[in-house]
């Protein structure tokens, strides 16, 4: 059986796009087991795919600079004896991973984040389409020589409706519409704001029986996301009811998801429902766009009055305007109308 490695610690984002890669690695290599080293919260996204190995990294901790990633290592050298190791994060940690390897007599490969084309496409505004994430993790491996055959959606484990909503402490009726809303990203230029969220739930809570389920993380969002489902009774804060695994099950039971270009939007692609992607500073020609997701789901400002975006690769920059006017034109109408036409189309 070949062994191989595979390393990526953050974003979050970053990690799920790994899901159909090795998914995919797996069913078309039948002799082949992997070895995915990564931070132990993000374990739930990987958990029960036969011959895929969790290995924890403690970044923090055990792990932490070069002694610590010398110790890693030596770990998994005397561990796991892999055949071959992939890097899929090229950040300074990992450099010091590979140097390791290679000293070690090793085959390391790496992967090409496109960061020059991605650099230029900020400069020029071309909104021409570069591979995406997931291409390039699969490009790694088929030049290494491995098969890979990527995978539809679902990609994660799907349990009852009626089991969601004993999840979600939900009595309800069928038919029952359960619309998730993740209104949060890393960087406030990729946020479309609270108030346009509120009102696009005002307007959609006339449709019977719908319910949302909003999500979000960390003290701070949460005690947002508590403000708002205050104002509505069909609304349920996911942070208090699940933990992550049980988001990975709630999620493909959802008849769609609202999202900002964040780590949501690509768990909820991966669990294949329709995944409406709201766009400012960012733009998903750069290669972030949700896996499998049509194009016609992406809302964005399309103004030729407006012609700064993408103004970054991250969306971490300053809008040149102060006020995210990307974000500030879409209107609530924009979304509401995507959202009706897809939950009528049973999508």
């Amino acid at each position: 059986m070949k062994r191989i490695l595979v390393y990526r610690f953050s974003a979050m984002g970053d990690v799920v796009m790994l899901l159909p890669v090795l998914k995919g690695l797996l069913s078309a290599n039948r002799d082949l087991e992997i070895y995915l080293l990564t931070r132990p919260f993000l374990f739930p996204v990987f958990q029960e795919i036969d011959r895929l190995h969790l290995v924890p990294a403690n970044l923090s901790g055990e792990h932490k600079g070069m002694k610590g990633l010398l110790k890693l290592y030596r770990q998994i050298k005397t561990e796991i004896k892999p055949n071959q190791v992939f890097d899929l994060h090229q950040v300074l940690r990992t450099y010091t991973l590979n140097l390791y390897f290679r000293l070690g007599g090793f085959k390391v490969f790496t992967f090409n984040k496109g960061q020059l084309a991605k650099r230029k496409a900020v400069f020029s505004k071309s909104h021409q389409l570069l591979p995406g994430t997931v291409e390039r993790y699969s490009e790694v491996f088929t030049k290494a020589g491995l098969k890979l055959n990527l995978p539809e959606p679902p990609l994660l484990k799907k349990i009852s409706k009626s089991q969601i909503l004993k999840k979600l402490q939900l009595d309800l009726p069928d038919p029952v519409r359960l619309v998730g809303i993740a209104p949060f990203a890393k960087h406030p230029q990729k946020v479309w704001g609270f108030e346009k969220v509120e009102h696009l739930m005002q307007a959609l809570s006339t449709g019977p029986n719908i319910r949302f389920i909003l999500f979000g993380g960390g003290k701070e969002e949460i005690s947002q996301l508590d403000e708002l489902a205050a104002k509505f009774r069909n609304a349920v804060v996911a942070a208090h009811l699940l933990k992550l695994q049980d988001e990975l099950e709630v999620l493909p039971q959802l008849d769609l998801m609202v999202s900002m270009d964040s780590a949501n939007m690509h768990l909820a692609a991966m669990a294949g429902i329709p995944v409406i992607s709201i766009w400012g500073a960012t733009h998903p020609s750069l290669g972030f766009a949700p896996y499998r997701q049509p194009a016609g789901y992406q809302i964005q400002y399309e103004g030729k009055e407006l012609n700064c975006r993408p103004c970054s690769v991250f969306g971490n920059k300053e809008c040149k305007y102060g006020d995210v006017r990307c974000m500030k034109y879409i209107s609530v109408e924009q979304v509401e109308n995507k959202v009706r036409n897809i939950l009528s189309s049973g999508s």
